[in-house]
């Protein structure tokens, strides 16, 4: 059968489309939706003008090709779930990006749609690009098989957590999980969903959901020589470990990513596992300790972000300790990276070190500082920071006996905790 239908319908969601808009001149919106969903196969003059308007070329392919041209995809797909070699991934996509294929097979298509969809998570393709395919992905699922149904759940749910949409990620999750006896998976792709679904269940503060999960994962990752999979595994498990004050257990865990990132080299790891080390002493109030880890982690190679995480960790731990030199020390050497290597997805830092280091002053002058910080918080879905400055400023109009407004502002403080653990009603308490 011929599935043209299927292709304008996604490139049409894709491109933020109205199908009004793409049929005006050309069609009825009517005839449009029917072309869609396959329900007619529109004429040449019509087919034409609709994949000039979308801007859109396709290849079509034989019955033949498209078998083969999955059993390849699927090789990539697992590769890439497997090894999450980015730069690899990258380089293969440039050959399949800019191609549009036409299936013969409806259910060819979609196994190709989700197979990229999960391939661009891995790859950090733009988040608006994502969004816009899970929005056609999600108008077509009606028609997909349960294994389809799994990995669009799955990719739903991975991408939803990167929005930090934690509760709606598990929500997909967790629906895969329903699905995961009802066909057959391969022991890679279980071990791959249970990892992803632990960290879910991280986010979501469900811990011991999560190290039974990345347990599960785990085993599988260390019976088949997976070891940078199991190095994640071990780091996840001991933060939840470490939640949950099993902090020699944490250490362990930890330990154990170590020993196995030193002896394979993978110094990519150093940074991470020293940090969370870094922060199992942090709560174990070992202020010195956690510096150490915190300072190893920061001589680590890893990306700005990482440096600007080591660099908050060491200001919070100096904070804890009224050291104010150290503080504006250290929120420094945050400001000059932030001037070297400016992004706005570390604006977040910004406002941290800018707070810290005025945050012992109690000066009413920094009231707008704190506002401005809280909206920042508040608008990028960080409920947790939001609630802690808001927390501080309330402090500090109480400390000027401005206590109208330390009241409102503490009423905020309480609204961003309910939201931080996805609390509706107070009977949740």
């Amino acid at each position: 059968m011929n599935n043209i239908g299927l292709l304008i319908k996604m490139s049409r969601i894709q491109q933020n489309m109205k199908q009004v808009t793409l049929a005006k001149g050309i069609c009825s919106t009517s005839y449009l939706s029917k072309i869609e969903n396959n329900q007619t196969v529109p004429s040449e003059d019509v087919l034409q003008l609709l994949l000039e308007r979308l801007n859109l070329d396709y290849e079509d392919l034989s019955t033949e090709e498209e078998t083969e041209f999955l059993s390849e995809l699927y090789l990539l797909y697992k590769d890439a779930i497997i090894n999450r070699n980015k730069e690899e991934i990258l380089e293969k996509l440039k050959s399949y990006k800019e191609r549009n294929f036409l299936f013969k097979d409806e259910h060819n298509f979609y196994t190709y749609n989700l197979y990229f969809f999960r391939l661009h998570l891995i790859t950090d393709t733009n988040n608006e690009i994502l969004l816009n395919l899970m929005e056609a992905l999600n108008q077509m699922k009606e028609n997909f098989d349960d294994r389809q149904l799994f990995l669009f759940n799955t990719n739903c749910g991975i991408l939803l957590h990167v929005e930090q949409e934690y509760k709606e990620s598990l929500i997909y999750l967790e629906s895969s999980l329903e699905l995961i006896t009802v066909f057959h998976l391969d022991d890679w792709e279980i071990a791959d969903f249970y990892n992803v679904l632990s960290i879910s269940y991280l986010s979501n503060n469900h811990l011991l959901n999560t190290i039974e999960y990345s347990s599960k994962a785990l085993s599988y990752y260390k019976d088949n020589l997976i070891f940078k999979r199991a190095i994640d595994c071990y780091i996840v498990i001991g933060i939840a470990q470490a939640y949950t004050a099993k902090y020699k257990s944490a250490e362990e865990s930890y330990l154990l990513a170590k020993k196995l990132a030193n002896d394979l080299k993978y110094k990519e790891y150093e940074g991470i596992i020293t940090q969370n080390l870094g922060f199992l002493y942090s709560q174990k109030n070992n202020h010195l300790k956690a510096i150490e880890f915190y300072i190893e982690s920061f001589n680590s190679p890893k990306n700005t972000e990482g440096y600007l995480l080591s660099i908050f960790s060491i200001v919070k731990e100096y904070s804890k300790q009224k050291n104010t030199v150290k503080i504006i020390e250290w929120c420094k050497t945050g400001f000059d990276l932030l001037q070297s290597s400016p992004s706005e997805k570390n604006n977040s830092y910004y406002f941290h070190f800018k707070i810290y280091e005025i945050m012992n002053n109690n000066d009413l002058k920094d009231v707008n500082l704190y506002k401005s910080a809280i909206d920042y918080f508040e608008k990028t879905k960080d409920y947790r920071h939001a609630n802690k400055y808001a927390i501080k400023l309330a402090d500090l109009y109480s400390y000027h006996r401005k206590y109208k407004n330390s009241s409102l502002t503490y009423q905020k403080a309480l609204e961003y905790q309910f939201l931080q653990k996805s609390i509706t009603y107070l009977e949740e308490l």
